[in-house]
């Protein structure tokens, strides 16, 4: 892959021994190369057009003859500046090492976006299908278990369950996931019925007995009237309170 730039380390440049032993126009042709190399295919190795780069075209690129240019790689590769692979073609090692430094991390980048991508999707496929597929078996069961209101509301009528008790309890089952107390699932929806209903009948008054009064909480304050123990309001108002 062709960066767009180019790793340059003065430092670096400055304290290579290799490089420093080399003539100044010996070091300026190697900056051309380097600037070549970082724009090759195969980032590091001195090609053009794909091919290994020849002394002339080397020589109009850097403005010079061929004889220099044969004169000026001679120095550089007796100081060790380059190194050429079993086909003849030049390349920087440091560019190389730099370039499989980089090519390393991108594969480690990739590697850990699909590791997060395949968590997440497994993630994503948990939360949608449950948690293991036991847990599913057992949602679904449930699921069937579960009746409509109109076969609770029809079996409501089959056991002479009052309408409006029998509905009022199909919304709490249906609000709480149908659940007994609200942790252990329903098994038997009919059983479910016939016990709200014995529920819901023994806490009905029976004969003349009053219902409960409501508690007054004691944040209520009392009417005036009363805390002034008066019998009515009229005979507050009579005794003309406002």
């Amino acid at each position: 892959m062709k960066l767009p730039w180019l790793k340059f380390y003065p430092s670096d440049w400055l304290s290579d021994e290799a490089l420093r032993c080399c003539p100044l126009d010996a070091r300026g042709l190697w900056i051309d190369l380097i600037s070549i190399m970082a724009k090759s295919e195969s980032h590091g190795y001195l090609l053009i057009g794909g091919k290994p780069a020849t002394n002339e075209q080397l020589a109009r690129i850097s403005g010079v003859s061929t004889e220099k240019v044969d004169e000026l790689l001679g120095q550089l590769e007796s100081a060790g500046v380059f190194s050429k692979d079993n086909k003849g073609s030049i390349y920087s090692r440091k560019m190389i090492r730099e370039e499989g430094g980089r090519k390393s991390a991108r594969e480690r980048l990739l590697r850990f976006r699909n590791a997060s991508e395949t968590q997440m999707k497994r993630q994503r496929n948990a939360n949608e299908t449950g948690q293991s597929p036991e847990s599913r078996v057992q949602r679904l069961e449930s699921e069937r278990k579960r009746p409509s209101r109109t076969d609770w509301l029809s079996y409501a009528k089959e056991i002479l369950w009052d309408s409006k008790d029998a509905d009022s309890a199909f919304d709490y089952y249906e609000s709480n996931g149908w659940k007994v107390g609200g942790k252990a699932p329903v098994k038997d929806w009919q059983a479910c019925a016939r016990n709200c209903q014995r529920r819901s009948q023994q806490n009905k008054p029976k004969g003349n007995q009053q219902p409960m009064k409501r508690i007054v909480s004691q944040c209520e304050s009392l009417p005036t009237w009363k805390v002034m123990k008066f019998k009515s309001r009229e005979a507050w108002v009579e005794a003309g309170c406002p």
